[in-house]
C-alpha cells in the first residue's frame, strides 16, 4: 500500500492562486515554497506550470459559479436577485485567494497557447451557462441584460475589488452593494 499524499491537487491550486493573487510569478519552485510540497510532488500531479495556472483560474471560476448561479437561478423577482448580488462579497470573504485572482487578474494571465487544449476548451465556454442564467433572470425580472449584469456582477465585483487581496471585504460593503443593486434594478430593498 502506498503512502497517503500530503498535498492534493486543490491545495496546490489554492497555493498557486494565492501567489498569483498577490502579483507574484507562479513557478514550480515558488509553488513548492508557498505550499511546502516538493517539486517532484507538484510534477507528479501536474504536467506543467501552464496546467497549474489554467487549473487555478478554472477552480476560481467554478467555485464562484457554484454559489452565484444557484442564487441567480432561485431569484424570481428583481428584489430577490439581491441575494445573488450579495454572493459576490460573501463568496469573496470565504475564498480570499480565489476572489483576488478573479477580481484582480485577467484570464489571459492564466491561459495562453501553452495551456493544455482541454483547459482552453473548458475556459472558452465556462461563463456561457452563468450568463444564460443571468439572461433568464433578466427576462423573469423584466429588466435588461445590461441592468442585471451590472447589478449582479459588475458593481459587486467592483466593490470587493477595493479590498482584495490585502483584506477581506468588510461586512459594511454588503449594504452599499444592496443600495447600488436596488438603484440599478430600480427595486426596493
Amino acid at each position: 500500500m502506498g503512502r497517503h499524499a500530503r498535498f492534493d491537487r486543490e491545495e496546490l491550486l489554492l497555493a498557486a492562486a494565492g501567489e498569483a493573487a498577490m502579483g507574484r510569478s507562479v513557478t514550480i519552485q515558488s509553488l513548492a515554497a508557498a505550499s511546502g510540497a516538493t517539486v517532484g510532488s507538484i510534477y507528479h500531479r501536474f504536467e506543467s506550470r501552464e496546467e497549474i495556472l489554467g487549473e487555478a483560474w478554472l477552480l476560481a471560476v467554478r467555485s464562484f459559479q457554484s454559489d452565484f448561479v444557484p442564487a441567480v437561478d432561485a431569484a424570481a423577482t428583481a428584489r430577490q436577485g439581491l441575494e445573488a448580488a450579495l454572493t459576490v462579497p460573501r463568496w469573496s470573504r470565504k475564498n480570499l485567494a480565489l476572489a483576488s485572482l478573479l477580481a484582480l487578474r485577467r484570464r489571459e494571465d492564466f491561459l495562453d497557447e501553452r495551456t493544455p487544449a482541454r483547459l482552453r476548451r473548458e475556459a472558452a465556454g465556462i461563463n456561457k451557462f452563468a450568463m444564460k442564467v443571468v439572461g433568464t433572470f433578466a427576462a423573469r425580472s423584466r429588466r435588461s441584460d445590461l441592468q442585471c449584469q451590472t447589478a449582479l456582477i459588475g458593481m459587486p465585483y467592483g466593490a470587493v475589488r477595493l479590498f482584495l487581496p490585502k483584506q477581506s471585504p468588510p461586512a459594511e460593503i454588503d449594504d452599499m452593494i444592496a443600495a447600488a443593486y436596488c438603484a440599478v434594478m430600480k427595486a426596493e430593498s
